[in-house]
């Protein structure tokens, strides 16, 4: 799929190929209980985010967003958690960027003191400034661009680059972008977070988050999501992947409405 258009991606890419009922759709797997394997494969659990539903539609937003893995969560805000609790423990520092969208400021501002965690909130989108302060223990750095909601574009290439150099594992919040408009991975960013809520589910009746990265970070990723519990329900992965279909479609008539506005105003 590496080499399809965005709609080909998002129409064709991690579907589940029903050789039961021979659906052009991902059934709704909701089976809590499977037979546990013999010696092959591994035992489905919702809590582990392994079912057939939800694996399917992750599949579709890793070839997506062109990474190797990906996971969804039961809300935005339950991916944004999992991934700053794997990546940053007691003694730890990260580096925040200044207008993040207001959930996460508000866990970063009450939670991550109480943990042990320290860091810096840059009032800046220099990324000079994130290289300042870089500490010895720094661990995380995590931008969100565009941000919500005053749309603030920070350089994602050149932040990462800078944690590249200096062994920093990074993670943006790509929501407002969408796959449709901006591949992190590609500009060397480790780990990319959607709230789903937004322009992936697009229909305003669906609640979920996302997280994309490589093989190995989701690993790491795994172990914490399956303590922390936020799995994705297979009704909502049916909806979610119903929506993906036509991502690509809605996002083009978004970014040309907002063109067009952006012209007026001038």
């Amino acid at each position: 799929m590496k080499n399809k258009g965005i709609n080909s991606k998002a129409v064709h890419g991690g579907k589940f190929h029903d050789e039961a009922g021979f659906g052009l759709s991902t059934p709704i797997f909701r089976s809590t209980a499977s037979i546990f394997p013999n010696g092959t494969g591994s035992y489905k659990y919702p809590r582990y985010n392994n079912t057939l539903t939800q694996e399917a539609v992750s599949e579709k937003i890793a070839i997506l967003e062109n990474g190797e893995s990906a996971k969804v969560f039961s809300s935005g805000m339950a991916a944004i958690t999992t991934v700053i609790f794997t990546f940053l423990k007691n003694g730890d520092h990260a580096i925040f960027q200044t207008g993040l969208y207001g959930g996460t400021q508000n866990f970063i501002l009450r939670e991550l003191s109480d943990y042990g965690i320290e860091y810096d909130i840059i009032n800046s989108i220099d990324p000079a400034d994130f290289k300042k302060a870089i500490k010895e223990n720094t661990k995380l750095i995590y931008i969100e661009t565009p941000s919500n909601p005053l749309l603030t574009v920070i350089d994602i290439e050149a932040i990462a680059n800078i944690a590249r150099e200096n062994n920093i594992t990074t993670a943006i919040d790509s929501t407002f972008a969408s796959p449709v408009n901006t591949n992190p991975l590609d500009l060397g960013i480790d780990i990319v977070i959607h709230s789903g809520t937004k322009y992936l589910g697009g229909h305003s009746d669906l609640l979920c988050g996302a997280v994309v990265c490589s093989g190995n970070n989701m690993e790491k990723i795994h172990e914490i999501a399956r303590s922390h519990g936020g799995s994705l329900d297979p009704h909502a992965c049916f909806l979610l992947e119903r929506s993906l279909k036509t991502l690509g479609l809605r996002v083009a008539v978004h970014n040309t409405n907002a063109l067009a506005i952006a012209r007026l105003l001038e």
